[in-house]
């Protein structure tokens, strides 16, 4: 019988230098997690606890009771095992009853390999997990904890948009911590975040039928935290949709879940406003060609590709994750020109950051090794 109950949702991601994949934690990864918590180091950053290191015998207990109740995930960073990250239903009652009748959940992280410590690498997997949290798991409130030493991870969680919340004396037996802070982010925190403020000024209306799309579907949870905020009937509310003009055509950039909002409300007229980033466009060049294979000419056409969140994960975001662009197109790029890809869209939502050149894959995210 196995010891770690796996599941079968994998993330995508980059740093911009590092391309990132959480894959399901398994048991096959046991003598990892051996080896990254034989380390004091690692133990050090990774838990405030009492322990100077965890034996073989405590892992396999304590993966085996989280992944009861957890989606354990093992980090890859350009194909070799890094570390391990949870998305964890919350089990402190203390914790819960401040929240009744939501889902709770907490995060916790390991980067075991030191190597890669302050690369950006923690920052960007955290920001995988809150969006899968929100969009996939339909969670109300993340949680987390960091102990009064681990300042970066303090400033990582801040990043991310967690509050700080309160804090408590830690364990009378920790070797480390003299105190245990606690943070928190709300879905509506969440949702506001990624929300666009654009002056007045800088918005127009288009036809919806006027503006190309430059992905192939719709995310079911994103669209309905996106419903959160939309009002039907007041323009006034709605996040411009960004554009550029690419081969005759309105290139839309980002936003497509609210477009998409739109056309179902029956807006003819949409409020836009010109993407004034520099775009890397052989990337947007490659996705308008998926949507001209597939028949995508405006929002109007994605109506019908709405999918589960854990679907998009797989068709969409695995997708631009593994686009790669011809050397001989890449080379064309002026060096000084900074990219930013579909997929970095796709994930950022232009709340968080990541960028890659090779295969154009995004992301964003640090926590204790961050």
């Amino acid at each position: 019988m196995s010891i770690i109950k796996t599941h079968d949702i994998t993330l995508y991601g980059s740093t911009g230098e590092y391309d990132i994949v959480l894959r399901p934690l398994c048991d096959e990864h046991l003598p990892l997690l051996y080896k990254w918590n034989a380390d004091p180091e690692v133990v050090y950053w990774s838990d405030t606890g009492n322990s100077i290191v965890f034996s073989e015998e405590s892992i396999r207990g304590m993966y085996g009771n989280v992944s009861k109740n957890a989606l354990c995930f093992l980090v890859e960073v350009n194909g070799n095992p890094i570390g391990d990250f949870w998305l964890q239903k919350m089990n402190i009652p203390e914790v819960s009853e401040k929240y009744p009748g939501l889902d709770v959940r907490r995060i916790e992280a390991t980067i075991g390999e030191k190597i890669l410590w302050g690369q950006g690498i923690g920052t960007a997997v955290l920001g995988l997990l809150i969006d899968f949290a929100f969009c996939g798991e339909h969670a109300d409130v993340l949680y987390c904890f960091a102990a009064d030493y681990n300042v970066r991870s303090q400033k990582t969680l801040l990043k991310h948009g967690f509050q700080f919340c309160g804090e408590e004396d830690a364990d009378e037996n920790s070797l480390r911590a003299m105190k245990e802070y606690h943070y928190n982010l709300t879905r509506q925190v969440f949702i506001d975040h990624r929300r666009t403020k654009v002056q007045a000024d800088k918005i127009v209306e288009l036809p919806v039928t006027e503006i190309q799309p430059s992905q192939l579907y719709i995310s079911e949870g994103k669209m309905r935290l996106a419903r959160e905020w939309f009002d039907p009937k007041d323009k006034s509310k709605f996040d411009p949709i960004p554009v550029k003009l690419y081969k005759g055509r309105y290139l839309m950039t980002d936003g497509h879940t609210r477009a998409v909002l739109a056309v179902l409300a029956r807006w003819e007229m949409i409020p836009v406003t010109w993407d004034d980033d520099p775009l890397d466009m052989l990337a947007y060049a490659e996705d308008v060609r998926w949507c001209d294979e597939a028949g995508i000419k405006n929002a109007i056409d994605l109506t019908g590709c709405i999918i589960p969140h854990k679907d998009y994960e797989i068709f969409w975001r695995k997708r631009c994750h593994n686009m790669m662009i011809p050397p001989s197109y890449a080379a064309r790029r002026a060096p000084s020109v900074k990219r930013l890809t579909p997929l970095l869209r796709a994930l950022s939502a232009r709340l968080y950051i990541g960028v890659s050149l090779k295969g154009f894959r995004i992301m964003s995210l640090c926590f204790r090794g961050s």
